[in-house]
């Protein structure tokens, strides 16, 4: 599987995402291409090489005047219709038809008229820069994009608050300060990666085929972004978190029971209670709870509302993870769920679920773990066996 990884250490931008592409070795030709493949007429798109002190990167320049006049004609529905009835591959169109429609939306939320947002000043970058950088990843036959955490901070002086529209395009994605002077991330850059990206976090592990670098006029000593080009079997197994805590040492323990109901029913990927002592020597529990990034501010809120406790901790973290999926094993207690996780392709954990095993035990009348034992004993022998396609 081919992985891409972006990183905008020094900024975020159409014109920086399709430099880094076609400096990993996409062509612009391909790109044009895939613009004919659309209807569009071919934009004056430049790629020109730069050297910095430890090689080269790409820049781009984009003269967009010509392509607002042709997207002022043009509707939301008619610019999707284009991309179906193109001839491009499937996985491309999906990615165009998801970055189009995202921006639409964040439009939406901001002016209240989606149709609007064709005749947006930001349209012209993400069709045709946009499409670019889709086209490329395509012509690199890239099956997965991952990103570093998308850089929010250092906006220029004359505009040193975010912009609306990259918040609400920024939203759900993992984000930081950014610390190196460069180019702020624009609408067009998030409009972009957060349409095509499926998760944020630090390089995966990977064989590494190639990286690209894009960079811009007012910073020729170093470049803006990178991309790294990858081979891995299986999915990637990385993933940004927020790892929620607090102390609560005044709650009645039979409390917790529905606390932790709550929270897993509200997409918390684990809940824990760990004893320990507080001030003047008080019994006590830390609840710490894993979320999605997404749901961070509904579980900080459910666990303020549902425990006694006054505040809680935030930081994020990254995990690493097997892949997971059920088979079934035949015992003779009839047939148990077993889920397996993999590494690489290859099953590294076959573990019996709990509540089939317990119901297996309650219908035969005998102890759990003997349900459970017989299932794991069965299951061992998918151990180290490589998982084939479905």
């Amino acid at each position: 599987m081919r992985i891409a990884h972006v990183h905008g250490h020094g900024g975020l931008s159409a014109p920086l995402l399709i430099g880094a592409c076609l400096n990993a070795g996409a062509s612009l030709a391909a790109v044009e291409a895939g613009w004919q493949s659309l209807g569009l007429p071919v934009a004056q798109v430049f790629a020109t090489q730069v050297t910095f002190p430890h090689g080269a990167a790409t820049r781009i320049d984009f003269t967009p005047d010509q392509t607002a006049d042709l997207l002022n004609q043009q509707s939301m529905m008619a610019l999707l219709a284009r991309i179906s009835d193109s001839g491009l591959a499937d996985r491309a169109k999906q990615r165009l038809s998801a970055m189009l429609s995202r921006y639409a939306v964040a439009f939406d939320h901001m002016h209240g008229t989606a149709e609007a947002a064709i005749r947006s000043e930001h349209m012209p970058e993400i069709v045709y820069l946009g499409s670019g950088v889709i086209l490329a990843l395509e012509e690199l036959d890239v099956d997965e994009v991952a990103a570093a955490p998308l850089p929010l901070g250092g906006q220029t002086k004359e505009a040193p608050l975010l912009h609306p529209l990259i918040a609400k395009l920024c939203r759900g994605a993992s984000v930081q300060g950014q610390r190196q002077a460069g180019q702020p991330m624009t609408v067009g850059g998030a409009a972009i990666l957060t349409a095509i990206a499926s998760r944020y976090g630090p390089l995966p592990a990977m064989t590494l085929a190639a990286a690209g670098y894009g960079a811009q006029d007012n910073s020729p000593d170093v470049p803006q972004l990178q991309i790294v080009l990858g081979d891995r079997e299986g999915q990637a197994a990385v993933e940004w978190i927020a790892i929620i805590e607090t102390h609560i040492d005044d709650m009645n323990p039979e409390l917790y029971e529905t606390v932790f109901e709550c929270l897993f029913a509200h997409g918390a990927l684990d809940v824990t209670l760990t004893p320990l002592f507080m001030k003047k020597n008080r019994p006590a529990n830390k609840l710490t709870v894993l979320s999605p990034l997404p749901h961070v501010n509904e579980l900080s809120r459910l666990i303020l509302q549902h425990t006694s406790s006054f505040g809680v901790r935030v930081h994020e973290a990254w995990r690493h993870k097997l892949e997971r999926f059920h088979r079934q094993v035949a015992t003779r207690y009839g047939r148990i769920a077993v889920k397996c996780g993999t590494l690489d392709g290859r099953i590294v954990q076959a573990a019996p679920e709990y509540d089939a095993c317990k119901q297996a035990a309650r219908e035969h009348g005998i102890p759990v773990r003997l349900v459970y034992a017989e299932a794991a004993r069965l299951a061992s022998s998918w151990l180290t066996t490589k998982v084939l396609p479905a």
